[in-house]
């Protein structure tokens, strides 16, 4: 059974596309829900907002469209397409869309102390792409989530480098940031552009090369 809804394996689907905007109005569609991990698209029209709260988790916010003002802990960030911020748990927060608007939010539980987000900053926002710097010719990665369940990487990978022969028991959930990807399974190749995702099934083998210098974000579900 698929931890992911919403969204189809095996075929490339552009984020920004799957939730509509509505007059004077959120709207929502929720990825993916398990015991350490939300994974939901937003839509605000212009000037719409979600009221101050806190919430049990770290909230990572990634800006598709638009420009959100967010308060964390009452000090006010302006947070512009391909950005994010992190969120950090029982921390106020709120939510203010400047003009029509959709994020990704990724809601990623702690085990304890330890796990959940890694290497991102908690209130800085900051282009998600710049957290990872490559080389020509190599891929380069960085772990960003950690738990007993669930593994991320930010990925960057240049011009024809290409990642062979993954398989996980789980499924994976691949975002690409910057650039453009082709991912192969069960010998079909999908081509996997800027904010679009790729959900690979559970015990499928895949491969992956970039057509031109490359971002993206790997989530692993064990």
């Amino acid at each position: 059974m698929s931890t992911f809804k919403n969204i189809q394996s095996e075929k490339s689907i552009d984020l920004k596309n799957l939730v509509p905007y509505s007059d004077n109005a959120i709207n929502s569609i929720m990825l993916a829900l398990t015991k350490d991990l939300n994974i939901t698209i937003f839509s605000f029209d212009k000037n719409e907002f979600i009221n101050e709260h806190s919430a049990p988790a770290d909230a990572l916010v990634y800006i598709l469209e638009g420009e959100l003002e967010i308060s964390i802990d009452k000090k006010i960030y302006i947070v512009k397409e391909n950005e994010m911020i992190l969120m950090p748990a029982k921390v106020l927060h709120a939510l203010k869309a400047l003009d029509k608007s959709k994020m990704l939010l990724i809601i990623v539980k702690k085990e304890e102390s330890s796990g959940g987000f890694i290497n991102i900053d908690y209130s800085l926002n900051k282009d998600f792409t710049q957290f990872i710097q490559g080389f020509k010719g190599g891929i380069v990665s960085k772990r960003v989530i950690n738990t007993d369940n669930l593994s991320s990487l930010l990925f960057d990978i240049s011009n024809c480098e290409e990642i062979e022969h993954n398989q996980v028991e789980g499924e994976t959930f691949i975002l690409t940031l910057d650039g453009e990807l082709q991912i192969t399974t069960n010998e079909n190749n999908h081509s996997v552009k800027k904010n679009q995702v790729f959900l690979v099934p559970n015990d499928t083998l895949y491969e992956l090369k970039s057509t031109i210098d490359s971002k993206f974000l790997l989530i692993e579900i064990n």
